[in-house]
């Protein structure tokens, strides 16, 4: 398993951390992971979480466990891959 520095986007945070990756054979790309059927849930490392109404204090943690469900968008930390 891999990791790779992003920020995802969800309705209610911003997040900045480590998203885990599990790399499958030919499918090496982040957005490969991110629509593979078969994973639910992401993990993401040293995660810190700041609300996009700025109403509470940006919490930071080990590990999140992110449901793709939840994702609006998700920026890799060397931009967008083609």
């Amino acid at each position: 398993m891999e990791s790779q520095k992003v920020t995802v986007y969800t309705e209610k945070f911003m997040i900045v951390g480590e998203m885990a990756i599990i790399r499958k054979g030919y499918r090496k790309r982040l957005s490969d992971f991110l629509n593979d059927r078969d994973i639910q849930f992401i993990p993401i490392l040293k995660a810190k979480l700041s609300p996009i109404d700025m109403k509470r204090d940006a919490p930071e943690v080990d590990t999140l466990i992110l449901n793709k469900n939840e994702i609006v968008m998700v920026v890799p930390e060397k931009g967008f891959e083609v």
